[in-house]
């Protein structure tokens, strides 16, 4: 009977043992894992900033906590923690229990997300500019972001500024409303961890050939692309470099077909609003050269964009379409209203757009806190001229459009004053896109860059923000053909805020690109072809996943850096990849 008790006894135990073992967490979140006389703070938890007062504290016999002290020499301090970003979801949720005392600056939750690159996070929210201050007890707060597929490390914290103390417990992280605690861990899969001889299969059978010997070679191996384009709402264009002559050949190529085939009647490019609506007014009267020196960016004063335009002047008549901008403009926005509403002899109106102008006047000083009270005005003004015209029916389509711009171009002071988030260029350029789209008879042609056409963020949590918004917002109506190289030259200047003032003279630079050492999504498209469209659905097809990571070139107006290279999931970035094993530089107008 002794030996049935022991034997019954074990048995428990060992049924025990992994229950008391999967109860374990795999992260010190709640900071309970603490022995003050070994370590200064609970384990895995670090400092962050120029406090020098981060400890742990222990409340009760089973619960420690996470604190943080100011002090006169510093200005901020985080005690935070790293979490391997070994998941797969959309949405990041970090939750936690903040208790305060005397707080002067602001107090709260902290996460960062960072990929590959050690010069850039991939999204980051913080509480700071919620400017919780004073002294409360114990109360639960969450921040949330999207999750990036390429993330390798997530940063959570708790952070204090300026002065006070602040106490932060039982911190929780959650993916798609799943703990992170008991979420079962996915090994990230790159370009060199995955099979090399199974993604060149994949890739061949995905791929078709791009024949550039001659244009009917070249039109009839863009024939499947145009026929699985249809007739979605939205075609968005791309390029990994601002500067590539063959990317802006086969924009060309495939916008004249979807205009002439199947009656897509917008092409948007990525450049001021305003600037283009005054390029199309006086595109029959001023010699195109000129306009474009005026109106267009100067990474685009190119033949080869001019060779699109003189297309476009000669033939939007017949086939009814228009080109348009999709890019901020401060600069001749009033211009182009008062050109639009001239017509209208209108004393309160008039009066209406005189405060408008008067305040554009006053808008360009030195002194930030009189510039956003005056652009604040300006937005003001706007909603007032709009709603006056409504209110009197004197509104066109043509008008309402431009004035939709004008109030996206002062959003953020409005949302600075209301404290709320600063929407970042390509959500603006993301609502501009869409309020064209939603006139049904619309069918949109894109062209911008693939970091901002992509299907998903790229990074920092802005960066490719427009397409991910369109593409929730129109799913399957939305469609990306990304186009990347490998080596060769492009083109590029060297005024990287190339929408500080309205002087489009910079000079049109040429450059080498920098030989690849490593393996790039592009150097393994290069072992299957020169020159291929991959359809990105079918190699996910064959490879019953979408999720490898691997480094390609995003290079924007200025000249190529290591800051120039991200670590994505192409396949899921993109519909269709267009692949150029070599390419040249554009051809500047102006020399």
């Amino acid at each position: 009977m002794k030996i049935i008790k022991q034997t019954f006894y074990l048995i428990v135990v060992l049924m025990l043992i992994p229950l008391a073992i999967n109860s374990q967490n795999k992260y010190n979140l709640n900071f309970n894992d603490f022995e003050p006389a070994k370590e200064k703070m609970p384990t895995g938890w670090f400092k962050w900033g120029n406090f020098e007062n981060l400890t742990g504290e222990i409340l009760s016999e089973n619960n420690s906590v996470g604190k943080v002290v100011s002090d006169k020499d510093g200005s901020f301090g985080c005690i935070t923690y790293r979490i391997p970003a070994n998941y797969v979801g959309d949405t990041i949720v970090l939750s936690g229990k903040i208790k305060y005392e005397n707080v002067k600056g602001f107090v709260g939750l902290l996460m960062r997300i960072d990929g590959n690159s050690k010069k850039r996070s991939l999204a980051f929210k913080s509480m700071q500019n919620q400017k919780i201050k004073g002294t409360s007890d114990w109360k639960e707060y969450s921040i949330k972001l999207p999750f990036p597929s390429n993330a390798k490390t997530i940063f959570v914290g708790g952070i204090l500024g300026k002065k006070g103390i602040a106490w932060f417990d039982d911190f929780k992280v959650s993916i798609d409303g799943k703990d992170i605690q008991e979420l079962k861990e996915t090994k990230k899969l790159t370009l060199e961890n995955y099979n090399s001889n199974e993604l060149e299969s994949a890739l061949s059978k995905s791929s078709r050939k791009l024949d550039f010997s001659s244009k009917e070679t070249l039109r009839n191996s863009l024939d499947p692309l145009i026929e699985k384009i249809g007739d979605k709402k939205i075609i968005a264009i791309g390029e990994s470099t601002h500067g590539t002559s063959e990317f802006y050949r086969l924009r060309e190529i495939i916008t004249k077909r979807l205009i002439e085939e199947k009656r897509y009647n917008l092409v948007v490019l990525e450049n001021p609003y305003d600037d283009i609506e005054i390029l199309n007014k006086n595109l029959d009267e001023t010699p195109l050269d000129s306009l474009m020196r005026k109106h267009l960016f100067s990474i685009y004063q190119t033949q080869e964009t001019k060779s699109f335009l003189q297309w476009y002047k000669e033939n939007k008549t017949q086939y009814n379409f228009k080109f348009k901008g999709c890019d901020d403009s401060f600069w001749v926005f009033y211009e182009l209203l008062e050109d639009n509403i001239n017509p209208i002899n209108d004393k309160t109106l008039n009066k209406l757009l005189q405060e408008l102008k008067s305040n554009i006047a006053k808008s360009s000083t030195d002194n930030l806190k009189k510039e956003y009270k005056v652009n604040n005005s300006i937005y003001n003004n706007i909603l007032e001229i709009e709603n006056y015209l409504e209110s009197t029916k004197k509104i066109t389509k043509s008008i309402k459009e431009i004035l939709f711009n004008g109030k996206n171009t002062y959003i953020n002071y409005v949302n600075i004053k209301n404290k709320k988030p600063i929407q970042s260029r390509d959500e603006i350029m993301a609502d501009r896109i869409s309020f064209l789209a939603k006139n049904t008879d619309n069918k949109i042609i894109v062209w911008a860059h693939n970091a901002h056409i992509s299907n998903e963020i790229i990074t920092d949590n802005e960066i490719g923000i427009m397409g991910r918004n369109l593409k929730k917002e129109f799913n399957s109506d939305y469609y990306t053909i990304g186009l990347t190289t490998l080596k060769g030259s492009y083109s590029y200047i060297d005024e990287k805020f190339i929408n500080g003032d309205h002087s489009y003279k910079e000079e049109l630079k040429t450059e080498s690109f920098q030989p690849i050492d490593s393996l790039f999504w592009e150097s393994k498209l290069s072992q299957n072809g020169n020159s291929l469209v991959i359809d990105m659905s079918d190699l996910k097809n064959e490879l019953t996943t979408d999720e490898i990571i691997g480094p390609t070139r995003l290079i924007g107006y200025s000249k190529e850096s290591e800051e120039d290279i991200y670590y994505l999931p192409l396949i899921k970035n993109f519909d269709t990849m267009i692949f150029i094993k070599e390419t040249n530089s554009t051809k500047p107008i102006f020399e």
